[in-house]
């Protein structure tokens, strides 16, 4: 199993995220009279960046020691999705009020937080798979009744999925994935609604951005999903 480093996302501040499905297809053949067809799209990675501003030696040394972990592209990061438009996760405006009350943790019934000063972690949103999905299935369903919208990414065994659609009939909520899941599933496996990141960086020299008095900038960090994990147990 993969060993995974985690992004300090709770440490440090993050600008400026960048998020896309790089669908991976073939030049399309055009003939002789202008007509073009594409062959088709073999797989499809998400792309994920942003920036780290430094501001003080705190930051700027958390950032170090995460890339000296790091080590340029030689460890898998995991990384809570940064998306202000998500359904949830750290950066999500549909449940930043609740975060930004528990920003601690939530207490016992009684108030009380732990002897250290902090309370129970904060569940992040999730639904199930409804129904067993084959893999490469465009479409699943979801036990979910509330609307999982389209346009907002989810991640399932922490590979990302885009909503591509939705819909809610007679009951049972129908979703619409790009790309196709990777993984066959099972009903009642869960799909997390605060997407979950798991990639290895591309960028050229992460870290190597010159600070302004060697004191102040920022450093940006690019970052592509990894696919070899669907395949590890085949090892």
């Amino acid at each position: 199993m993969a060993v995974l480093l985690d992004f300090p996302i709770t440490s440090v501040m993050i600008t400026n995220p960048s998020l896309a499905l790089v669908y991976n297809s073939r030049p399309g053949q055009e003939a002789t009279n202008g007509m073009r067809r594409s062959v088709g799209v073999s797989g499809a990675q998400f792309k994920l960046s942003f920036t780290v501003p430094v501001f003080d030696q705190r930051t700027e040394r958390t950032v170090r020691g995460f890339l000296w972990n790091m080590e340029a592209d030689t460890a898998l990061v995991r990384i809570r999705m940064p998306d202000v438009y998500g359904i949830d996760g750290p950066f999500a405006a549909d449940t930043k009020s609740f975060r930004d009350a528990n920003r601690t943790g939530i207490p016992f019934a009684t108030g009380a937080m732990y002897a250290t000063g902090v309370g129970h972690a904060i569940p992040t949103l999730e639904t199930q798979f409804l129904a067993p999905a084959e893999n490469a299935s465009r479409e699943i369903y979801v036990t979910s009744t509330d609307e999982i919208p389209g346009g907002c990414a989810i991640s399932i065994e922490e590979f990302c999925y885009g909503v591509a659609g939705s819909w809610i009939e007679d009951g049972q909520q129908r979703l619409r994935l790009s790309p196709v899941l990777r993984k066959p599933a099972s009903a009642g496996d869960t799909i997390s609604l605060a997407p979950v990141f798991v990639g290895f960086c591309v960028t050229d020299t992460p870290g190597y951005e010159a600070l302004t008095a060697g004191r102040y900038g920022e450093h940006t960090l690019e970052f592509m999903e990894d696919l070899t994990r669907l395949v590890e147990s085949a090892d």
